[in-house]
């Protein structure tokens, strides 16, 4: 299976790096082909400028870096995201992706009802998150914003029906062992 795995996080000791590395890591153990998307080390410009609003409305951007990723996208079978939930949301580099990529009449179509979704190709999305707050506080006092804004409001929205998310919290009160363990468990969903 050809799959895209996007990592937006800037800092390289991070936990979402060692998460990174491990899904990586088991997709090529398992004879995947794997296209690594790593935002911040391409210097991808999160900004959507007057200029990309210009022509966006037409389903075109002004970064010459959209293109290629819409074409690692539709080379795609399988997408997976790995990021921290920062201020209860994605962070700016993931969100700029989404906005300036997913693009309409590329990404979808406006419908009489709704949108029609032209990623229907992916046949799984999964979403690797890792975040301070715990979860049942996440889900209940800030009303899962992840599964909302990207789980069902972009990628589902876009015609991906297969999307799983995995929320590692809380990352900062956890022993090593526990990080290692959610390493193996993590890596285990992706060795076939």
């Amino acid at each position: 299976m050809h799959t895209l795995v996007v990592l937006a996080h800037p800092y390289a000791k991070s936990y979402c790096h060692a998460l990174y590395q491990r899904v990586v890591q088991q997709l090529e153990n398992a004879g995947h082909v794997v296209d690594r998307l790593h935002l911040d080390a391409e210097d991808f410009d999160p900004i959507m400028r007057g200029s990309d609003l210009a022509v966006y409305a037409r389903g075109q951007s002004d970064d010459p870096m959209v293109a290629g990723y819409q074409a690692r996208i539709e080379a795609a079978q399988q997408l997976i995201f790995i990021f921290p939930i920062w201020w209860e949301v994605m962070p700016a580099l993931l969100k700029g992706f989404i906005d300036k990529v997913f693009t309409k009449g590329w990404a979808y179509e406006p419908a009489k009802i709704g949108m029609k979704g032209h990623l229907t190709h992916i046949q799984r999305a999964v979403v690797i998150t890792t975040m301070n707050t715990p979860k049942w506080a996440y889900r209940w006092l800030y009303g899962d914003a992840v599964q909302r804004a990207l789980v069902r409001g972009t990628l589902r929205k876009c015609g991906v029906r297969k999307v799983k998310w995995v929320a590692l919290s809380p990352v900062s009160h956890v022993t090593d062992a526990r990080r290692e363990k959610w390493l193996n468990q993590v890596g285990a969903m992706f060795t076939v």
